[in-house]
């Protein structure tokens, strides 16, 4: 069974806001990229892993809907999902809500499996598709 759905947790960060006082938009990839990174360490992998292993996952398309603002210290929670089974390209949604269920962001992401010598799109790799299934 693949693992469709992962929970990341945080806390937002005064060096995040801007001069109105809300998290800047342009913060939330990098909420979005910890969320993948987390998620991929539930499934026993490493990012720094697959790099070594020459699995490159580059960002082809990101789209963000902003429902209300997030704040300095707000205890928000990422929930990561995972669209549908990876081919070379890996499709996830993600939802950010604050500290009192609120949703307030939710995006989309698309990234591919790059053969990192040869910078071409390539298949899931097997080590991948084990972790999700294991």
């Amino acid at each position: 069974m693949i693992k469709r759905k992962f929970v990341c947790q945080l806390t937002t960060r005064y060096s995040e806001t801007d001069q109105m006082g809300v998290i800047h938009h342009g913060n939330y990839t990098t909420y979005f990229e910890l969320a993948r990174i987390e998620w991929l360490r539930s499934l026993g992998l490493s990012y720094g892993r697959l790099e070594t292993q020459g699995i490159l996952l580059p960002v082809l398309s990101l789209s963000i809907e902003f429902k209300q603002p997030l704040h300095f210290e707000d205890q928000i929670q990422i929930e990561i999902f995972l669209d549908n089974d990876p081919t070379s390209i890996i499709d996830f949604s993600y939802q950010i809500f604050n500290q009192n269920k609120v949703l307030c962001t939710t995006a989309k992401t698309r990234l591919a499996f790059v053969n990192a010598d040869t910078r071409k799109i390539m298949r899931c790799p097997e080590v991948f598709l084990n972790a999700l299934t294991g």
